[in-house]
C-alpha cells in the first residue's frame, strides 16, 4: 500500500470524478424539480377545487334565498351548525351534495345582520326573476321565428 502511493498510482480518474459530479446534478435535478412540479400540480388542483366548490355554494345560497324564504327561516338556518345546514340545503335541492352545502352554509354565516340577509333576500330574488324573464322571452321568440320559418337564435 506505501509502495503504490509513492509510485502515483490512484484508482480515482478524471472520468470518475466527472461521472460523479454528472450523477450529483442529475440526482438535483430530479430529486427537487419533479416532486416540486408534482405538488404545484396537486396544489393547482386544490385550488381548482376550491373555486369550483366556491362557484356552486354561491349558487346554492342564491337558489335559496331565491326560493321564497323569509329572513326569519334564512337567521334560524343560518343559527344551525353546519353539517346541519347542509342537510337541509342539499334535502331541499338546493345542493348537490354536503361538501357544497356546508360551503353554502359559510356563505349563509357570513350574512351577519338583518339589513345583509334583506338586501340579499332582495337581490337573489330580482336575479331569479330577471332570469326567468329573460328565459321566459327567449323562448317566446324563438317559438315565433319557427311559425314564421325562421330559425334564429337569440
Amino acid at each position: 500500500m506505501a509502495d503504490q502511493s509513492k509510485s502515483g498510482w490512484n484508482p480515482v480518474r478524471k472520468e470518475h470524478v466527472i461521472g460523479f459530479g454528472a450523477g450529483v446534478v442529475a440526482m438535483a435535478i430530479f430529486s427537487f424539480g419533479y416532486p416540486g412540479w408534482f405538488m404545484s400540480r396537486s396544489a393547482a388542483e386544490e385550488q381548482r377545487k376550491a373555486e369550483v366548490s366556491a362557484v356552486h355554494a354561491q349558487y346554492c345560497l342564491d337558489s335559496y334565498l331565491s326560493s321564497g324564504v323569509t329572513t326569519a327561516q334564512a337567521r334560524e338556518l343560518r343559527s344551525k351548525a353546519t353539517s346541519e345546514q347542509a342537510e337541509k340545503l342539499v334535502a331541499a335541492g338546493h345542493a348537490v351534495n354536503d361538501e357544497i352545502g356546508r360551503a353554502c352554509g359559510r356563505q349563509l354565516d357570513k350574512l351577519t345582520t338583518e339589513a345583509e340577509m334583506d338586501a340579499a333576500i332582495k337581490k337573489a330574488s330580482a336575479e331569479a326573476a330577471a332570469r326567468e324573464s329573460k328565459l321566459a322571452g327567449g323562448t317566446d321568440t324563438n317559438q315565433t321565428n319557427q311559425t314564421n320559418g325562421t330559425t334564429t337564435q337569440n
